[in-house]
């Protein structure tokens, strides 16, 4: 047995890949967040790329298997966050650079509106889980499957314009559902 067969080698590569898995499941649900943040502050696409790339470097690097979903989300922006102001403060010969109060301030911008993005899509999923069935399924065919509107009425045996129609209610009924979950609790009456 060659010294790269050793057992006590092959349980530390399975554990490695274990680990490398779960990082790449908790990463990929964050991963669309980070480059939205990180776009959102570093407006030349290649330079993004790059910050984006440290980022996941450093992340991994990072990673412990005791992080959970939502504590690995957080703490990716963060790392994101130093990143885009390190980034920053290296393009500080340019003179259209901003100071680190303002950086610092757009990052934190950059943050809440994430932040809210994810309050309204979570409410926007609830909204959609308290449909009706028949109304669930035509925001699943339309906007989840993308079938055309043609293709639902001929399924449904309705005419194109009830489909349309049933949408544009829909958007409302959701909107007004969205609002009311998102709108700040008032003071309790009693």
């Amino acid at each position: 047995m060659g010294s790269d067969e050793h057992p006590l080698h092959d349980r530390d590569k399975v554990a490695a890949a274990g680990e490398y898995e779960r990082f790449l499941a908790v990463f990929t649900l964050a991963q669309g967040r980070l480059q939205s943040y990180i776009r959102s502050l570093v407006h030349d696409r290649t330079a993004a790329d790059d910050v984006f790339q440290t980022t996941a470097l450093e992340l991994w690097k990072k990673f412990s298997a005791g992080t959970e979903i939502n504590d690995f989300t957080a703490w990716s922006l963060g790392v994101a966050r130093h990143k885009v102001l390190h980034y920053w403060r290296s393009k500080r010969r340019d003179r259209h650079v901003f100071s680190d109060d303002v950086l610092s301030s757009l990052a934190d911008a950059s943050l809440d509106v994430i932040q809210e993005a994810d309050d309204r899509h979570d409410a926007l999923l609830a909204c959609v889980e308290s449909l009706p069935d028949r109304q669930r399924q035509l925001v699943s065919l339309f906007y989840g499957e993308q079938w055309p509107a043609e293709a639902i009425a001929a399924q449904w045996n309705r005419s194109v314009h009830a489909v349309y129609k049933a949408l544009k209610l829909l958007r409302k009924t959701l909107l007004a559902c969205i609002e009311a979950r998102l709108a700040p609790a008032g003071p309790s009456q009693t």
